[in-house]
C-alpha cells in the first residue's frame, strides 16, 4: 500500500488571509463606493431633468415674447488637438468648475434675469450648494436691480423661486444655513398650461 504524503505548502496559496474585521470593512467600503456612485449618477440624472423642464419654459416664454432666457453655456477647458486620423480638426477638452450660475436671460420690459437652478431629494436645501463664485455672480446683479434668484425643485414634485434677498439672508431670516420647504410656501410656482411658470408674478422678485 503506497502512502501519499500531502504536502500543505504546496496547494495553500500565498496570500495573507484578511480577519474578519478587515474582511468587513473592505466589504463596507465597496458598498459605500457603490452607493456614492450611484446616488452620483441619479443626482445628474434629477438635476439633468430639471434643467430639461425649465428650458421647456424658456421656449415658452420666448414665443409668446415674454423673455428670452438662455442656460449658461458649460465652461471647458481645452487639453489639446485629437491627433487621430479622420479626427477632423476635433479635439480634447474637459469641464470645470461652473463659476456663473446657471440661467440668464432679459425680460420683454428690458430687465435682466439670471438664476441658479437646484433639484434635491432631501427635505431641505443648504446655502453652500452656491458656490462663492456663484454667490458674487448673483449679488452682482440682485444689486443692480436685476431679477435674481434661485429655483428650486423638490424630488422633482415641487417647485419654489426663492428671491435672492431671500437666499442670502436665510441665516437672518430662519436662523440656519438651509431652508425647508415649509419656509418656502410664499415661493412656490406651479405648471401652468403644461409649462413651469416660474415667471409668474416676476416683478415682485
Amino acid at each position: 500500500m503506497t502512502k501519499t504524503i500531502y504536502n500543505e505548502e504546496k496547494y495553500v496559496e500565498k496570500y495573507p488571509d484578511p480577519t474578519a474585521a478587515q474582511a468587513i470593512e473592505n466589504i463596507n467600503r465597496e458598498n459605500r463606493k457603490s452607493r456614492e456612485q450611484l446616488q452620483g449618477h441619479r443626482s445628474r440624472v434629477i438635476g439633468k431633468s430639471f434643467e430639461e423642464v425649465i428650458e421647456a419654459a424658456c421656449i415658452n416664454y420666448r414665443n409668446k415674447e415674454i423673455a428670452i432666457i438662455e442656460k449658461t453655456p458649460e465652461p471647458m477647458k481645452v487639453l489639446g488637438k485629437v491627433h487621430r486620423r479622420g479626427s477632423n480638426g476635433r479635439f480634447e477638452a474637459c469641464f470645470i468648475k461652473k463659476a456663473q450660475p446657471d440661467f440668464k436671460g432679459c425680460l420683454a420690459n428690458g430687465k435682466a434675469i439670471v438664476f441658479e437652478a437646484k433639484a434635491t431629494e432631501k427635505d431641505r436645501i443648504r446655502k453652500n450648494v452656491i458656490t462663492d463664485e456663484q454667490f458674487e455672480y448673483l449679488e452682482g446683479y440682485w444689486k443692480m436691480k436685476a431679477s435674481a434668484f434661485v429655483l428650486v425643485c423638490f424630488n422633482m414634485e415641487r417647485y419654489y423661486r426663492v428671491p435672492w434677498g431671500i437666499w442670502r439672508e436665510m441665516e437672518v431670516i430662519f436662523g440656519r444655513k438651509y431652508l425647508q420647504e415649509r419656509d418656502l410656501e410664499s415661493c412656490r410656482v406651479m405648471f401652468w398650461n403644461g409649462y413651469l411658470d416660474f415667471m409668474h408674478n416676476i416683478a415682485e422678485v
